[in-house]
């Protein structure tokens, strides 16, 4: 028989309660709505992988995930899930609000020194069961749905928890001038900048610039800014009524017809097309 210490605190109190607002299961072959860089500043995301393989970018680092990773992106990351690698993906993905964990900002799964995707391993099972009982309380099916899920979610925390605190330390610390770069990227994605102007702006050589860049974050630096821009396109999209052409002068785009052609070749659709498959209004 186990006992509980007077001293024990509860990490998770009904003042301090986080809500999950969304939960997905997508199945091979992987048909949930592509988003490239993006991040949402409202929520956490989690994405537990349960069979295939793929690439995730995570805050610019690429990672290959497969099966039993478990991948944690708190609030401000910027992640992309577009890579053409991900189609054969089967997945559960859900999104936390108020999410508050001991010693760690609002928003954030994970202390600053800690990669963003862990091994699950023998906690696999576990994680695969607490969702599936999530999802089935989010379709509606049991008494008390959202008391369900709470709970439900609390546990699941507390695994990422445990896993948190045996996973590997993330490699020293990236080069300071490439960081500021991609600081200064995300920033400002919806200015016209060239690659001569970035590399005057932090006084390095445009090709040490480029090769760089691309080394720590997988991407060019205009390569970078495309791809920020239509993930930042993708909710404006979904999310309101706006006009494509308002979109894109938003993003960062004089000519429709460019961001047509940009967005269809990260997405594989034109605007008009996504919008009309992911509106939700």
């Amino acid at each position: 028989m186990a006992f509980i210490s007077s001293n024990y605190k509860p990490v998770f109190t009904s003042e301090a309660m986080p809500r999950l607002v969304t939960l997905y299961r997508a199945e091979t072959p992987y048909t949930s709505m592509p988003r490239t860089m993006h991040r949402h500043g409202d929520v956490a995301e989690f994405i537990l992988i349960t069979g295939g393989s793929g690439i995730h970018i995570i805050d610019g680092q690429r990672y290959y995930t497969q099966k039993g990773d478990l991948l944690l992106i708190g609030q401000n990351v910027v992640h992309d899930e577009s890579s053409p690698a991900n189609r054969n993906l089967s997945i559960y993905s859900g999104a936390i609000r108020d999410l508050q964990l001991p010693d760690l900002p609002a928003g954030k799964f994970l202390p600053p020194n800690v990669l963003p995707v862990l091994k699950t391993e023998e906690v696999f099972p576990n994680l695969c069961h607490l969702l599936e009982l999530m999802y089935r309380s989010a379709q509606g099916k049991g008494c008390h749905p959202e008391e369900s899920i709470n709970h439900l979610l609390c546990a699941l925390l507390l695994l990422t928890m445990e896993l948190t605190s045996r996973s590997v330390v993330l490699p020293p610390e990236e080069h300071h001038l490439m960081a500021a770069v991609r600081s200064r990227l995300d920033a400002a994605y919806d200015e016209t900048i060239t690659l001569a102007e970035l590399a005057q702006e932090f006084h390095v050589s445009t090709f040490h610039l480029a090769h760089a860049f691309k080394a720590a974050y997988g991407y060019a630096p205009l390569q970078y800014i495309t791809r920020r821009r239509i993930g930042e396109a993708q909710p404006l999209l979904i999310d309101t009524a706006l006009p494509i052409t308002e979109i894109a002068i938003r993003t960062g785009y004089n000519s429709s017809s460019y961001f047509n052609k940009a967005f269809h070749k990260i997405t594989g659709m034109s605007p008009r097309d996504y919008r009309k498959a992911y509106r939700k209004i």
